[in-house]
């Protein structure tokens, strides 16, 4: 038998790794490369083995590999508590190609685009609270804005008593699921003990009883009072139908549900790192808002969404700043990347985060420049924030897109500061990163004088 090669295994105490890949993984993961390379391995206990690969042609060979030569759902077992037995996120093969198929055409296409006005009106009324010299919470309001886009997406109008008591449930139990308290809980399953609601896994178990027992209770009420012309999520898997023409049982629309709405921190920290990034860089805004102004109907929202530099703007804040750190995979037979040799059931995480900080693609890497991605078109090995391969993440398309419109219209009205200009430092948040404090910026002044009048009502 032929002596497997692999490569070197980091050299400081299992514990350390683990601490510093919970609580700060992008500075592991530069910590490591610039030590390791492209490739290294760690051995964690109770993990065996996992290798990080942050090189284009490696990522290409995993993200193209047949989908039976690695397992997946695997991967996301941190995720099972809050997402369910149900949901694609931990399925693999066919029952993963089925769910899939079900869940994907309401976040996409001419649905997709169907949400653009809804994500508009939302912002505007968030932002007619705004008053010139108030200092606004960037971190609290992108949570904001984005749990009551993802909510209403989902659910349709919320203000029947029974909607609302859901979402507020809903809301509780997302952010404390991605609280500081439970970061531990996510990558040390050994803590996740339950010594009732005083307990911090205890808690979050009685939370999600909470919400299961709203959320069922409202997928029996559309059984029982069927509404076919709603565009919302829930509302559209209620009605789809697999290849075999079964409909979805309350289980799993209860998961599949819980996975969308699971994608609201993501969307809220692409917002915010968007909305900081564009106040570090004036120049940046100040091409933005001209290029927002050449727009001739600043109401049509897919306009909007195809800007050039808007796009662009986009994708460089999810390459400085990943919505997730890494796409991961479990070997199901041997395989061999940049000629090591690893054995089934090897932890193979796509390192998104350094291969987005590569020199060689990505010159001054730490640089806020939009510009690179209209000068050059990146490859889905080189430039992958949602993953990539079959498992990319359903959000692909409405995250970027939802991003792109709340920026848009806050740049279009108002021109904000930065009240504290001093680097931030990123954390874990979820299954990626926030910045290390909350981001406040002061309202400082309209655009120009359309906005000011738009806002007092002035014809």
């Amino acid at each position: 038998m032929k002596q497997m090669k692999l490569p070197n295994r980091l050299r400081t105490p299992w514990f350390a790794q683990v601490y510093q890949w919970g609580m700060r993984p992008t500075h592991f993961l530069d910590s490591c490369t610039q030590r390791y390379g492209d490739i290294f391995t760690t051995q964690w206990p109770a993990l065996g083995p996992i290798v990080f690969v942050s090189h284009p042609k490696a990522i290409e060979k995993i993200y193209t590999a047949p989908p039976e030569m690695f397992n997946i759902a695997e991967t996301y077992e941190t995720l099972r508590p809050l997402v369910g037995d149900k949901s694609l996120m931990v399925m693999d093969g066919q029952v993963h190609h089925r769910q899939r198929s079900l869940v994907m055409p309401p976040l996409h296409g001419e649905r997709l685009r169907s949400y653009g006005k809804l994500i508009c009106n939302l912002t505007e009324q968030m932002m007619q609270q705004w008053k010139l010299g108030e200092v606004i919470n960037l971190t609290s309001w992108a949570h904001d804005i984005s749990i009551n886009v993802m909510f209403q997406v989902v659910f349709g109008l919320d203000e029947e008593e029974r909607l609302i008591k859901l979402r507020q449930k809903i809301t509780q139990m997302l952010d404390y699921f991605s609280s500081p308290v439970m970061v531990l809980h996510h990558t040390a399953p050994v803590l996740r003990k339950d010594f009732g609601p005083l307990s911090p896994w205890g808690r979050f178990l009685c939370l999600i009883h909470e919400v299961d027992q709203l959320l069922y209770a409202e997928i029996a009420h559309r059984r029982q009072h069927p509404q076919l012309d709603c565009t919302d999520v829930l509302s559209l898997l209620m009605t789809a139908r697999d290849e075999q023409g079964e409909v979805m049982n309350d289980q799993e629309l209860r998961d599949e549900v819980m996975t969308v709405l699971s994608g609201k921190g993501v969307a809220a920290t692409g917002i915010l790192f968007g909305l900081y990034s564009l106040q570090k860089h004036p120049a940046v805004c100040q091409r933005l808002q001209e290029e927002l102004d050449s727009i001739s109907d600043p109401s049509d929202t897919n306009a909007i969404a195809k800007l050039p530099y808007l796009t662009a703007i986009s994708q460089e804040t999810m390459r400085l700043y990943p919505l997730t750190a890494v796409a991961m995979r479990v070997a199901t037979t041997p395989f061999e990347i940049m000629g090591y040799e690893f054995p089934s059931g090897t932890k193979v995480f796509v390192n998104i985060y350094s291969v987005h900080h590569r020199h060689d693609l990505f010159p001054n890497p730490e640089q806020f420049k939009p510009e690179r991605f209209l000068e050059r078109k990146f490859t889905s090995y080189e430039y992958s924030p949602f993953g990539g391969g079959n498992r990319r993440c359903i959000g692909y398309a409405f995250a970027p897109f939802f991003m792109k419109l709340v920026l848009a219209k806050i740049v279009s009205r108002y021109q904000l500061k930065l009240t504290d200009d001093r680097p931030i430092s990123l954390v874990r948040h979820a299954a990626g990163v926030a910045p290390d404090r909350d981001i406040y910026a002061m309202v400082t002044d309209y655009y120009h004088q359309k906005s000011a009048n738009e806002l007092v009502g002035v014809v």
